[in-house]
């Protein structure tokens, strides 16, 4: 396929020489960072036909401009390859104004007062149900709020609201009675329903597959509802420069949103969807699996493959629900609960990847991560180096003895390090469970990256800010990055530097989506699929990375979002 593509780019970059064939776009003075293989910069792009045609410097690139060129200054912007989010939860989860969005609310106060304000949505189905995420959990006394304030705000009406993590449901004791929870209701160790102590009465949160109690009840959305959040979604992405990412644990039901919307003509994004039998819900994984993909070539589409699988290792470290290899600081919490055998991880890793497929691991604890990699060993010991690009997100502990085993393994290591400086989560939560010491030893991406590892960039959003640069200075300066304030967490031994990152959220992203023969560098054959940012970000100091703005996104060569400014 490589051979192929660049034969067709030297083919298509002669003719255009040679007959001085005009150029659809041509963008000149830039600061264009190719992430080619040797890293070379440029001054000028030209696009013909969705693909570029030439990259060098401005006098050679004229050649290409004719009538009806669109000519682009760029006055010294940076040019840069799209960014690739390598985990993010998009296409039916930006939330609209029907649903109660209490993403990046900051205080008690503030949930308070929204909560107040979505007092007056319509709801949906019979029951009129509320739904909405996005509550932080660091601001609620063991991760879990109660319903007392949900009853009084909604005493009729079923209330469920998902938390920034995605593994846990705030509901009222309405959705609590719906789902038929009361104090004899058990479920298994991958799930907590969190309990007074004195009663066993359900207080109104639940963690990980005790979520499913509640769901199962949860009314139906509406298509066109869903798939204008595809749409919206895609939007999002444009605006942050991204125009390629990994949408992980659809199942069949949910992929037919975004099939939809790219049938109509409206996919302007390069997604890989990890499918899952389970959608997003932990720990409820089995071998329905195989069925599901033995159909995945119905579902794919222009810009949308589903050659992958979603599974998770564990829960959060912040519920208890991560194995760890030595006890919890929390002695109620032991070591936590593991929510597969290691033979079960052998046999689906490895015939997954006999499947062709791509495996996609959620690993947050050092157990989990370590499961997961002997599983990966395993398979390749049965099966041999396949190319099908598995990849663990996450990974928020990993023993020392397990950071080199990415690069011996082949495994790519899809980190959010927006998540790497002490940000409340860290401090108010993970410290306390994990003690501080082995809190910093958090997000290792320097050891993984020196030992080999593929580093990939995502943010995880939902959960947290969608915004790449925002990720590529905390990974940089391990500091937080909108107070560039505050203590690192352990910089001096975990940073990364400007280039890693951005080879994380480029090239690398579009490995692991098996596309860096189309995309990733800028260079001649590839397609323009393209971002520029309003500084040039190896010319500034890395604590104003995250001041720089997308001023414009391409794909296939036509403008998909332009700043306002």
């Amino acid at each position: 396929m490589r051979t192929m593509v660049s034969l067709f780019a030297l083919a298509m970059l002669a003719g255009c020489r040679s007959a001085q064939t005009p150029a659809d776009r041509v963008f000149l003075n830039g600061a264009v960072y190719t992430v080619d293989a040797e890293r070379t910069w440029a001054e000028a792009v030209a696009v013909t036909d969705s693909r570029i045609a030439f990259v060098g410097d401005n006098k050679s690139a004229r050649a290409f401009i004719g009538d009806n060129t669109e000519v682009t200054d760029l006055g010294g912007q940076m040019l840069l390859p799209g960014f690739h989010d390598s985990h993010a939860h998009i296409l039916l989860f930006v939330q609209t104004d029907q649903e109660c969005d209490l993403l990046r609310l900051e205080t008690l106060e503030e949930i308070e007062a929204k909560l107040e304000q979505c007092t007056q949505l319509d709801g949906f189905g019979e029951e009129r149900w509320i739904l909405g995420a996005g509550w932080g959990e660091w601001l609620f006394e063991s991760m879990s709020p109660t319903r007392e304030l949900l009853d009084e705000l909604f005493p009729d009406r079923p209330v469920c609201l998902e938390g920034s993590y995605g593994h846990s449901y705030w509901v009222n004791s309405r959705a609590l009675e719906i789902a038929g929870i009361d104090a004899d209701t058990t479920v298994g160790d991958d799930g907590v329903i969190v309990r007074d102590p004195e009663s066993g009465e359900a207080t109104g949160t639940l963690h990980d597959s005790a979520m499913l109690l509640v769901e199962d009840h949860m009314p139906e959305m509406q298509d066109a509802f869903l798939r204008d959040k595809v749409r919206a979604g895609i939007a999002m992405l444009h605006e942050h420069g991204i125009t390629a990412f990994i949408e992980p644990g659809f199942d069949d039901e949910m992929i037919r949103h975004p099939i939809a919307v790219a049938d109509a003509g409206d996919f302007d994004i390069r997604a890989l969807v990890s499918m899952s039998p389970v959608n997003l819900k932990p720990a409820a994984f089995d071998d329905s699996v195989y069925d599901l993909m033995e159909s995945r070539h119905e579902w794919r589409r222009p810009n949308l493959d589903v050659d992958s699988v979603k599974i998770y290792m564990d829960g959060v470290i912040e519920s208890g629900t991560s194995p760890l290899l030595e006890p919890y600081a929390i002695e109620e919490y032991g070591t936590g609960p593991y929510f597969y055998s290691q033979q079960r991880v052998n046999e689906y890793f490895t015939r997954l990847d006999a499947m062709g497929l791509q495996v996609h691991v959620h690993a947050i604890g050092d157990a989990a991560v370590r499961r997961a990699l002997d599983g990966f060993e395993y398979m390749r010991e049965q099966n041999g180096m396949s190319d099908n690009r598995h990849h663990i997100t996450h990974l928020q502990l990993i023993h020392p003895e397990d950071r080199p085993r990415f690069g011996e393994l082949g495994i790519g290591a899809t980190f959010q390090l927006l998540w790497a400086h002490p940000e409340p989560g860290l401090l108010d939560m993970t410290v306390p469970m994990l003690g501080r010491d082995r809190a910093w030893q958090t997000y290792p991406a320097r050891d993984v990256h020196e030992g080999g590892g593929r580093i990939n960039g995502a943010s995880d959003w939902w959960v947290t800010d969608i915004n790449p640069l925002l990720a590529i200075e905390s990974a940089i300066t391990r500091q937080n990055p909108w107070t560039d304030e505050g203590e690192d967490l352990n910089a001096a031994n975990q940073s990364l530097d400007l280039a890693t990152m951005i080879e994380a959220y480029t090239i690398n992203g579009a490995y692991t989506m098996s596309l860096e023969d189309e995309q990733g560098s800028i260079e001649v054959g590839k397609r323009a699929d393209l971002v520029v940012l309003d500084r040039n970000l190896f010319e500034i100091d890395a604590y104003q990375i995250s001041d720089a703005r997308v001023t414009m996104t391409i794909f296939d060569g036509r403008t998909v979002y332009r700043s306002p400014e």
